[in-house]
């Protein structure tokens, strides 16, 4: 590691560590590592780093169930936190017992989110490392505009962001895939292939091995980076309107039992775009108190019918919405449980 190009991808996590204030000194952290190789890198690097930040690092892998080799993407990771002496934690999707809710992508999105939530808490760690890179960044920018969404969607991927009561930190943001595989190169580190990755009827691949190649050849080979800026810009837009629900709700919610009340007038009174945000917070604090607590199952036609029943439809009226949620419409609240 004493090879200053071996360097370069520490070098520019540490940057990212540094400007985005990741992580406090001697914290309890929870890596989550796929077998891949942006995980395994941004592991191997962590710990490369941690001379400066004494972390107390753990590792997660959630075997999702889908491939016959599954297992061996697991004893992989276990292995790999093994020979790094650090502690090791996973869990398996049993297809047989489980339902799946919505498509696979953002079905299985949900169950790792919650896996790690799951995990994070029985530890005690409030900081859950992701490796995604700036690839990944990009990628699910254009996912997101393409299937259409809002500025959550968008703030979804940012470098640094609270969810559940947790910091999602993604300190390899800032770097490209080919520098991640170049590191693995020079340092002689083995990773996992998921074959799945490379199957095209999965959203994200297309993008990848589509659409993303041909927007940087034929109209923007720094398509990376303004996608990059335009998360930065929506999730600095995002977070301000977000304050100012919080303060909103500060004010006129209500919660007891599981349900949460809000007066109607007050919602009258304020922008439409602070009012979705309200109505997502609500929501928010609604499955949180639930075994879903890292599910966004809503939509803008959610939000349109929820608009819908307090503009237009009599008091009892109720809409019905995802994980058994319901919104009922009273003569003076808005009841949400």
């Amino acid at each position: 590691m004493k090879d200053s190009k071996n360097n370069l991808l520490t070098q520019k996590i540490q940057k990212t560590i540094f400007s985005y204030q990741m992580f406090e000194t001697g914290e309890r952290v929870l890596v989550a590592v796929s077998g891949g190789p942006d995980s395994v890198a941004l592991l191997r690097a962590l710990c490369v780093l941690n001379v400066r930040y004494c972390l107390d690092i753990a590792v997660a892998h959630l075997d999702h169930g889908l491939r016959k080799n599954s297992k061996l993407d697991l004893e992989f990771v276990r292995g790999l936190a093994q020979s790094l002496n650090l502690p090791f934690y996973s869990g398996v999707i049993d297809w047989k017992k489980e339902k799946r809710i919505g498509s696979l992508e953002d079905d299985l999105r949900r169950r790792r989110y919650d896996f790690l939530f799951g995990v994070a808490k029985k530890i005690r760690a409030k900081k859950i490392v992701l490796g995604h890179t700036k690839d990944d960044q990009a990628e699910t920018a254009l996912m997101r505009v393409i299937r259409g969404s809002g500025l959550y969607g968008l703030s979804a991927i940012l470098p640094k962001r609270s969810v559940a009561n947790f910091d999602i930190v993604r300190p390899l943001i800032e770097t490209e895939r080919k520098d991640v595989l170049f590191f693995l190169k020079k340092i002689k580190m083995r990773f996992r292939i998921d074959e799945s990755n490379l199957d095209e009827k999965f959203f994200r691949n297309k993008i990848r091995k589509k659409l993303l190649p041909y927007l940087l050849k034929e109209y923007n080979p720094n398509i990376k980076e303004t996608l990059s800026s335009l998360v930065l810009l929506v999730g600095a837009d995002y977070s301000y309107l977000q304050s100012q629900a919080d303060d909103f709700l500060s004010m006129y919610l209500d919660s007891g039992a599981g349900v949460f009340k809000i007066s109607l007038q007050a919602l009258s009174k304020i922008d439409i775009a602070l009012k979705r945000l309200v109505l997502r917070r609500v929501l928010e604090k609604v499955l949180k108190e639930s075994a879903h607590q890292g599910a966004q199952p809503w939509t803008f036609r959610h939000s349109r019918e929820i608009e819908d029943l307090i503009l237009h439809r009599p008091y009892g009226s109720r809409v019905h919405l995802p994980y058994g949620v319901t919104v009922l419409k009273k003569r003076n609240k808005l009841l949400i449980y």
